[in-house]
């Protein structure tokens, strides 16, 4: 079984170059760890602002895909961006939707650590993909911590997984079975709807 960690926030927040500095670490210190770009980079319908309901669900179905066919082949998955980034944006556009929302929830279940990463400067850049609306930004920034807070979403902020140190936890334990390893406050993701 493979150890999952999901790096969650809006766009241009520099979520993919932690991902990747991350893997990068891990494998320095002969962890075998493998990346999962942004799924919405992929998706051939519409997303930012002029986001289509199609193009949202494409992203959170392929995200699960993608997730179930990288998890087998590392010791530990890093995703840049997760089930719930897409959730976020689909509400910001539609509102909540229960059946996405459950399956949301529950895959949200096998991450074992989501790490927030919230607005910094520098980040939202021109790269012919997502939106550089500052405005946009902090929307889904916003929605985000009120999801995250309503649904119950166990998650780190950046600068806590960067005092958690996970690396050195993960290279300490590399003879033992990394899918045994246990936090005592940051375990599996608990997640719940209002829908239920």
């Amino acid at each position: 079984m493979t150890y999952k960690i999901a790096f969650i926030g809006t766009h241009g927040t520099g979520k993919t170059t932690l991902a990747h500095d991350f893997v990068v670490a891990l494998k320095k210190s002969h962890i075998d760890a493998d990346f999962l770009g942004e799924i919405a980079r992929k998706c051939p319908f519409p997303i930012n602002e002029e986001a289509t309901e199609k193009a949202q669900i494409w992203i959170i179905l392929q995200q699960i895909i993608q997730e179930i066919e990288a998890e087998d082949k590392t010791d530990v998955l890093v995703c840049d961006r997760s089930v719930f980034d897409g959730y976020c944006y689909y509400v910001n556009k539609f509102g909540r939707n229960r059946a996405l929302e459950a399956l949301v929830l529950q895959h949200l279940q096998t991450y074992d650590y989501i790490i927030k990463v919230s607005i910094r400067r520098g980040f939202l850049k021109k790269d012919k993909v997502r939106s550089t609306s500052k405005t946009f930004q902090k929307k889904i920034d916003l929605l985000m911590d009120k999801l995250l807070k309503e649904l119950k979403i166990k998650y780190l902020t950046l600068k806590e997984f960067q005092n958690l140190n996970i690396v050195n936890i993960l290279k300490n334990r590399k003879n033992k079975k990394i899918n045994n390893l246990t936090f005592k406050n940051y375990g599996k993701t608990k997640a719940k709807s209002k829908y239920k």
